[in-house]
């Protein structure tokens, strides 16, 4: 082939396919054919829909039509297999197309095939029993972060040019971070939102660029008629704003929550180049100390959590027809769906309003900051297995310990990302967390796009090619 599509993000490739570069099934084929050679490895897809490589180019013309695509596997893809990652929707197919494969469909995106998750996208690891572990395309001995992370080890190692992805409390932000990837979380409100996990959980996608994440929101945005609560207004194009802001912003930056949670030596020298880069782009950046009780919000999220995500488990063995238990729950969701009925109504609500008083008292320090500006994680990426939680207390240790800092923006509904900013010496990448106020998407989109031009990532997934060449 003329040209190496590897090279190219998402836009890049339409630009060819509209320039008649390459037509729109040449790009497909090559990129399945770069799945089936990584995906033994990484594990990154758990299912394939070949008739999508070879589809002849439908009536469908829109703004990313003909360009390949992966779905979560959370999200139902008509006729084809949905399993959350469970053994509890092992065999069952999906009847419809969900919400948001229908908008991508309408994109001209053509679907591969769905990428693994863990079990109900409830942990920040890929590694479901029914599957088995995704693997980190930057270091095969270590996780690509979850619940995203088949999406994230599929669109660092180029099987993809981007993925769905979607992010309850850091699932996108997390594997962008470990991946090396542009992780987009958009406000509540952005999209149609879901009655399930208390508005908590969005949809969009990891990406290698700014301008493909703008993009791919740009198609998704907007509520339907059937939203209980209103949504944001639909934006004049993401993509078309990402060049339209030039004044410098007021940036409270914090490492560590101050002092309330650790955070170690790579972790601290990604932040440190974060806060140099945004100082000599000509923005103001100020240490702050939240007004955050971290372990009271931990404890009060958890609480929300186990509820909400008890009813979806029983919603869901409803729908398939089968009694959610220890035979077909992995050790930790079955702790969450007995926890959840054992919950009673008051502790609930309690832990739901706290959370909420928490995540205002965190939105006013947007009355003086533009941008806040934390890590991702508290550490450089861990060792598939090493964090694998087996119980309740597993994840309210990780949350306090290990992955601290992207559950607020789930909780008060801001939006935030993950930008690919640092290398450690080791050549493995860690992202640092931007969120702006609920409704400012297009402000950290300028944001990331500005920080993109003066600090270019792609030519490292270059360099990664370089390691998959054994691979492939």
């Amino acid at each position: 082939m003329k040209h190496d599509l590897t090279q190219y993000d998402g836009v890049g490739l339409k630009q060819l396919i509209d320039q008649r570069e390459v037509t729109p099934c040449e790009v497909r084929q090559y990129f399945a054919e770069r799945m089936k050679k990584l995906n033994p490895t990484l594990n990154a897809v758990v299912h394939t829909i070949p008739e999508a490589i070879d589809e002849t180019e439908s009536a469908v013309d829109g703004p990313l039509s003909g360009l390949p695509f992966l779905i979560k596997d959370l999200n139902p893809v008509k006729g084809h297999p949905l399993t959350n990652g469970s053994a509890l929707l092992d065999g069952f197919t999906a009847p419809e197309d969900d919400l948001f494969v229908k908008r991508y469909r309408k994109a001209g995106l053509h679907i591969l095939g769905k990428t693994n998750t863990p079990e109900f996208g409830f942990t920040p690891v890929t590694e479901p029993q029914l599957f088995g572990a995704t693997y980190n395309p930057w270091d095969l001995t270590r996780s690509p972060s979850g619940s995203s992370g088949g999406a994230a080890a599929a669109v660092a190692s180029g099987m993809v040019p981007f993925a769905h992805a979607s992010d309850g409390g850091g699932s996108i932000r997390m594997p962008a971070s470990m991946n090396g990837l542009f992780g987009f979380k958009p406000s509540r409100g952005r999209t149609a939102m879901s009655p399930y996990i208390n508005q908590i959980s969005v949809n969009h996608a990891l990406t290698r660029s700014v301008r493909d994440s703008a993009a791919l929101l740009d198609v998704i945005q907007g509520g339907t008629q059937a939203d209980v609560y209103p949504t944001l207004p639909i934006e004049q194009s993401f993509l078309q704003q990402l060049d339209q802001y030039h004044k410098p912003l007021t940036i409270g930056v914090s490492l560590d929550w101050g002092g309330q949670v650790p955070v170690d030596t790579d972790t601290r020298e990604a932040f440190n180049e974060a806060v140099k880069l945004l100082t000599d782009l000509g923005h103001h950046v100020h240490m702050i100390d939240p007004p955050l009780d971290f372990a009271d919000f931990t404890e009060q999220f958890m609480n929300v959590w186990i509820a909400s995500g008890a009813v979806a488990i029983d919603h869901v063995g409803a729908m398939v027809g089968k009694t959610p238990s220890e035979k077909t729950l992995e050790p930790l969701t079955h702790e969450i769906y007995e926890a959840g009925q054992q919950m009673d109504a008051f502790t609930y609500e309690s832990s739901r309003v706290r959370m909420q008083v928490i995540s205002q008292q965190m939105m006013q320090l947007h009355d003086t900051f533009d941008v806040i500006v934390t890590p991702v994680f508290n550490q450089k990426t861990f060792k598939t297995g090493e964090l694998n939680p087996q119980s309740i207390a597993d994840m309210t240790t990780i949350m306090m310990k290990h992955c601290s800092f992207t559950q607020l923006a789930n909780a008060s509904g801001q939006p935030a990302m993950s930008v690919p900013i640092y290398w450690s010496n080791d050549q493995l990448p860690i992202g640092i967390q931007f969120q702006a106020g609920l409704g400012h998407d297009a402000l950290l989109f300028q944001l990331a796009h500005q920080i993109e031009s003066a600090k270019p990532w792609f030519y490292r997934y270059q360099q990664l090619e370089s390691s998959l060449q054994s691979i492939i």
